[in-house]
């Protein structure tokens, strides 16, 4: 085997991996919360400021963990009303949410 082809080929894994590498790290979502989320039926905006625990106001009881809503490689685990957790993965999100995200609760409400 010759010097010319061994060189090649660490060029050629050299940029395979740090394009690779680069993908990933534009595909992955930030740690802050998200601006909105496109969701179906509706949007959701962000209501509030951000909490230490899963809150929604108005709402005495402590709420429930209802799985996680992923767009691309970012997911963030959604908490909503006791009661109000969709029993299927297509079923609709109820319209106040609260995700977990950059670092505590952000509340989230259905945009009309």
């Amino acid at each position: 085997m010759n010097r010319r082809a061994v060189g090649c080929g660490a060029l050629a894994l050299t940029a395979f991996l740090l394009i690779g590498a680069w993908g990933v790290w534009r595909a992955t979502g930030p740690a802050a919360c998200p601006a909105s989320l496109p969701y179906e039926p509706a949007a959701y905006e962000p209501i509030g400021d951000q909490t230490a625990e899963p809150v929604l106001a108005g709402v005495d009881e402590d709420l429930v963990e209802s799985g996680s809503i992923s767009f691309g490689l970012a997911a963030w685990t959604v908490w909503v009303e006791p009661g109000q957790a969709p029993t299927a993965s297509g079923q609709a999100l109820p319209p106040r949410i609260v995700l977990e995200c950059g670092g505590g609760f952000q509340p989230y409400q259905r945009a009309t």
